[in-house]
């Protein structure tokens, strides 16, 4: 029973590895997040302003099995988003928080 457990795990840490996505993922998701419901003329703006500003105010924390994505915003705000999985998820309590450092 024990390594069966231990294999699953294994097999699991080896699934996160691989589907860890990297920061030019991260800023391509946030730029469609965007984009979703606009008009091409919103859309051509995102491409041309938000993802470069996106993939110049982030930082990421490399967790190997997942990362942390931290993109400043005005007035020293700023989104949080984990992503594993190819996905990526925004931290609600993080999205309306302060940096105050």
């Amino acid at each position: 029973m024990r390594n069966k457990f231990l294999i699953i795990i294994g097999l699991l840490s080896i699934v996160l590895f691989i589907t860890n996505p990297n920061q030019e993922d991260y800023s391509n998701w946030v730029g469609e997040q965007m984009k979703k419901d606009q008009n091409a003329l919103i859309e051509i703006g995102v491409d041309l302003a938000v993802v470069p500003y996106v993939k110049e105010n982030t930082t990421r924390d490399n967790w190997y099995l997942f990362s942390i994505y931290k993109t400043e915003i005005w007035d020293g705000k700023e989104v949080v988003a984990i992503g594993a999985f190819n996905q990526f998820m925004l931290d609600q309590k993080e999205v309306s928080g302060k940096v105050d450092e």
